[in-house]
């Protein structure tokens, strides 16, 4: 189940800045896990992060092979591939990453 990271803490572990309409992750090798960074956009909406498209996904498990293509621990647009939660690309990079898709 999806746990809440507060606020002041999140955009720190993600590595990012909160973007207006996409939502940022990193997986943390250390922790063995991942963490979201929800967009503006999901926190106006009022519902609970943890019902989020992107939450769900994560509860639903990660694709190994999509995250460990050199994208652990470094910031990551995500994306919901199926029923699980992929990193799409770097943030810091425009390019997708192998077997990913931009938005």
């Amino acid at each position: 189940m999806s746990e809440i990271v507060p606020a002041e803490d999140i955009e720190k572990i993600v590595g990012a800045p909160r973007a207006r309409n996409l939502h940022f992750g990193r997986a943390v090798s250390e922790d063995q896990r991942v963490y979201i960074l929800h967009s503006h956009q999901c926190i106006e909406s009022g519902r609970d992060v943890r019902e989020c498209p992107f939450s769900v996904a994560m509860d639903n498990g990660i694709d190994v092979e999509y995250w460990w293509l050199g994208c652990e621990d470094s910031a990551v647009v995500l994306g919901v591939r199926g029923p699980h939660l992929v990193p799409i690309r770097k943030v810091s990079d425009q390019r997708p990453l192998p077997g990913g898709w931009l938005l």
